[in-house]
């Protein structure tokens, strides 16, 4: 009797171990981002903010974010959209049985102090191997949300999707610590992972092209959303690179030309470059115009 109720446990747990899930992972690193910095007012709103992480969802954090729009730097206008779009997907997530137990990054985004430990969240399907196709995800201005990890998870069920939480932004994100994260997830996965295709949104965006121009060996290939190649990047493509771009038509880069230029000047001297713009878009197109947006990433993943 004692075996048989042992043999279910052990089952159950084995069963458990093989669920798809969203999990967080960490690592002892030298490499973790500066304590956040901001001007006022969003300065005056964070130690209010960094209390609120200790007791609320993420869901509610997001929410009291987005009514203060000075916190996270966005007008007005654009907050009321955000909110509604933000809502839905956590709605979402609530319901999503791989994401229920998944914690929020923000916290740790927000530390006081700098981290002596990294964090990644680490979506993975039910069996995964070393064939299983596997994304770096760099996550935009703002810190380390659940929502955009959740929509990639939901749109690339079959992946493992590593997304490494940074501070604030990604932008200055260092290779070394996305070598570190990779190393973790093989280790808690418990073998090698496929060469990862690297994603950024936003500040993410820029930040994953530094990170694939100084080790594109490292990548299949890298996908930017809502960026372009920022100026101390252009000089560092060459033939060996795989690179797609996508932005929303109002974004401010692209009506200037911006976008384009920068893209005409890689365009040479890039082995394959894709593009995209999505017509009546503005920067949160992920959210609002999400099936046109995966639409045009599973294009170019495949």
């Amino acid at each position: 009797m004692r075996f048989a109720v042992s043999l279910l446990i052990a089952l159950m747990l084995l069963s458990r171990r093989r669920a798809q899930e969203a999990i967080s992972i960490t690592w002892p690193t030298k490499n973790a981002s500066q304590p956040v910095s901001l001007p006022r007012p969003a300065a005056d709103f964070l130690p209010a903010f960094r209390m609120a992480l200790k007791f609320a969802p993420e869901s509610n954090i997001v929410a009291l974010a987005l009514s203060q729009p000075a916190f996270l730097g966005l007008p007005p206008a654009d907050t009321a959209h955000l909110q509604t779009l933000c809502a839905d997907r956590y709605g979402l997530i609530q319901q999503d049985v791989a994401f229920q137990g998944a914690r929020s990054s923000l916290p740790y985004c927000f530390s006081e102090q700098k981290p002596s430990t990294g964090l990644a969240l680490v979506y993975h399907p039910k069996q995964t191997d070393a064939r299983t196709p596997c994304m770096v995800y760099l996550h935009g201005y703002g810190g380390s949300f659940l929502w955009d990890q959740h929509l990639l998870a939901e749109a690339f069920p079959d992946s493992i999707i590593i997304s490494p939480a940074y501070g604030i932004s990604s932008a200055t994100l260092p290779l070394a610590y996305i070598t570190e994260s990779l190393a973790a997830t093989e280790r808690q996965l418990g073998h090698p992972l496929a060469t990862p295709i690297l994603i950024g949104l936003s500040a993410g965006g820029f930040g994953a092209v530094r990170v694939y121009t100084k080790a594109p060996q490292m990548f299949s290939r890298a996908i930017i959303i809502a960026a372009y190649p920022p100026p101390d990047t252009l000089a560092q493509f060459n033939h060996t690179m795989s690179a797609c771009f996508v932005a929303g038509a109002r974004e401010p880069y692209v009506r200037s030309g911006e976008f384009q230029r920068a893209l005409n000047t890689i365009r040479p001297r890039t082995g394959k470059l894709e593009s995209a713009i999505i017509p009546d878009a503005d920067h949160y197109f992920l959210l609002a115009q999400r099936e046109k947006t995966i639409a045009i990433l599973r294009n170019w993943l495949r």
